[in-house]
């Protein structure tokens, strides 16, 4: 059964007198509590806010759940790492705050799309080091990645390579080259930061402070991030001895989660039903 949902803004950190807001998604009516997911959205680093996953997560929180979604520091104002220690910051505020929030302390995850699935596993895999001397716990205890751009390097090496593509040669509407290399330039700076910023290279190099489960979506005809690109983050998160399960949704594109109807609901499915075995 669906459950009627209300959301508010609410303010969860300040960096130098301005807020950073939260757009908090809970069961109206009672009940609970109930378990909390912190949701990261996409935007390659640069634009949109806590607004872009309203579809999902306002379904999700129709299911059972308080969901968090979070406005971040983005580029071009600010650059790497900033937006990670938000999202960091968020997942604490989350904890500390869920009696209030009527969610579950002891269980809180995190889900993010597209560049917002490469913050929210960094947050994920490293948030002590994300931390910045913030005290509380910025842990979570499990993390759904929605086509996540988990190595920027490889990702905008491959932007480079098609870059130059004459229009309408691209299947995915949501693929520009130019414009995701915008992205990639503003927040990152250069291809030194972009290797250093892989989630890839962080699990490859034994660097992960935590390995929760993970669950990870890929559209197969996102042109965005490919499946290979995917499919080697899933290997690497097994061989760093975590669990991932991979799916592979037909005949849809990049951010397909975000537009109203029966493929974006059958992944929300399938998100309640990874959650579920998970809280």
């Amino acid at each position: 059964m669906m459950l009627a949902v209300t959301s508010d803004d609410v303010e969860y950190a300040r960096h130098d007198g301005v807020p950073l807001l939260a757009r908090v998604y809970r069961p109206s009516g009672g009940g609970g509590p109930w378990p909390a997911l912190v949701d990261v959205h996409g935007g390659a680093w640069r634009w949109f806010d806590r607004t872009a996953d309203a579809y999902y997560d306002e379904a999700l929180a129709a299911g059972g759940m308080v969901v968090v979604a979070l406005d971040f520091r983005q580029a071009p104002d600010h650059r790497y790492p900033t937006a990670v220690a938000d999202v960091v910051a968020g997942v604490r505020w989350a904890r500390a705050n869920a009696a209030g929030l009527g969610a579950r302390a002891d269980s809180v995850g995190i889900v993010g799309g597209s560049s917002g699935g490469h913050l929210a596993m960094l947050a994920a895999v490293r948030p002590g080091a994300f931390a910045g001397g913030e005290r509380g716990d910025g842990h979570v205890d499990y993390a759904l990645a929605l086509w996540p751009i988990v190595d920027p390097f490889a990702r905008y090496r491959y932007l480079l390579a098609r870059r130059d593509e004459p229009p309408g040669r691209a299947r995915d509407p949501f693929f520009r080259a130019a414009r995701l290399m915008e992205g990639h330039e503003s927040f990152f700076g250069d291809e030194a930061t972009m290797a250093d910023a892989s989630v890839v290279r962080v699990l490859d190099a034994g660097l992960a402070e935590r390995l929760p489960p993970i669950w990870v979506a890929h559209p197969e005809l996102d042109e965005n991030v490919t499946l290979p690109m995917t499919e080697r983050f899933v290997a690497a998160y097994r061989a760093a001895g975590g669990d991932a399960e991979l799916a592979v949704f037909p005949g849809v594109g990049h951010a397909f989660a975000n537009i109203p109807g029966d493929a974006a609901d059958r992944c929300v499915e399938r998100m309640r039903e990874f959650i579920g075995r998970r809280v």
